[in-house]
């Protein structure tokens, strides 16, 4: 599953192309997982805003409250794919370094 993010970042689900051994971006390749745990820290960031923003629409009466909650939704599972996914990297960033 490939959740695209409001800045036009994709990020996959489950199964990714970074899980892949042998290719272009291998799993273990230390520089790889550093630069695709800063990516992730940055997109959980406009996640984070997004919310703000969605929060503040919602104050303003901008959005409905079924609006609001399919809308948050959303986020939360974003949110929640982000963070497992930049979890395992950093467990495994955490390996990678102590070997």
């Amino acid at each position: 599953m490939v959740v695209s993010l409001e800045c036009g970042h994709e990020v996959t689900t489950g199964s990714s192309p970074w899980d892949k051994i042998g290719s272009a971006n291998d799993a273990s390749s230390l520089p790889f997982m550093e630069i695709r745990y800063r990516m992730l820290g940055k997109a959980m960031d406009e996640v984070r805003m997004k919310r703000v923003r969605l929060e503040e629409e919602k104050r303003r009466g901008h959005v409905n409250d079924s609006e609001y909650a399919a809308s948050l939704l959303k986020i939360i599972v974003e949110t929640n794919s982000l963070t497992k996914e930049r979890e395992s990297i950093a467990y495994r960033l955490k390996s990678h370094r102590s070997s």
